[in-house]
């Protein structure tokens, strides 16, 4: 019985977020729309050169000591913007390695054919951390912290493919949202 209830309740759930349109005021949206309404200024990072980034199966090296760790189910599409070197752990939370739970586009945050917003969730390794006050807290921390990001390519138009929408892009902003209860 337990069984034909589980699998009733995924069934459920399954065909109730199909059948949702998403709403830029409501889910996964939402923090984020407020996130940038409040917190956002425009900024510009240094990228990488490609001669310093490895790509492992399951993690990007860069600089020889920073790495993004990432699941191996992460979409394609992201493990190209990691492997891009537009992103660095140290500017992220000053840690050089962070692993990578799960990466969003929010596509009806992009204000226009030039600029993709995205959302991560990582947890944080206390490896590198100096301060025992800052590993305390790490450690008992069970949650992951969301952050977001845009990147701006001003070459693209509606038709540039997201290969080379990354291949022309600048980070442009980054900012942490918070926890995630």
């Amino acid at each position: 019985m337990n069984r034909i209830f589980a699998a009733l309740l995924v069934l459920f759930l399954f065909i109730k977020g199909k059948g949702q349109a998403e709403n830029i005021n409501s889910g996964k949206y939402h923090p984020a729309k407020e996130h940038f309404e409040t917190k956002y200024i425009k900024q510009e990072y240094s990228k990488y050169p490609k001669s310093q980034i490895t790509i492992e199966k399951d993690k990007v090296i860069i600089n020889v000591i920073n790495s993004i760790e990432f699941p191996e189910n992460l979409d394609n599409r992201f493990k190209l913007l990691l492997g891009s070197g537009l992103l660095n752990p140290m500017i992220i939370n000053g840690s050089p390695i962070i692993k990578i739970l799960a990466m969003d586009e929010l596509p009806l945050l992009n204000v226009n054919p030039q600029t993709k917003r995205f959302k991560f969730w990582i947890f944080r390794t206390n490896e590198f951390l100096e301060n025992e006050i800052s590993k305390a807290l790490l450690i008992n921390s069970a949650n992951p912290n969301e952050y977001y990001f845009e990147l701006y390519n001003e070459n693209a138009d509606t038709n540039t493919s997201f290969n080379d929408f990354i291949e022309g892009a600048k980070l442009t902003y980054l900012g942490y949202g918070g926890i995630i209860i």
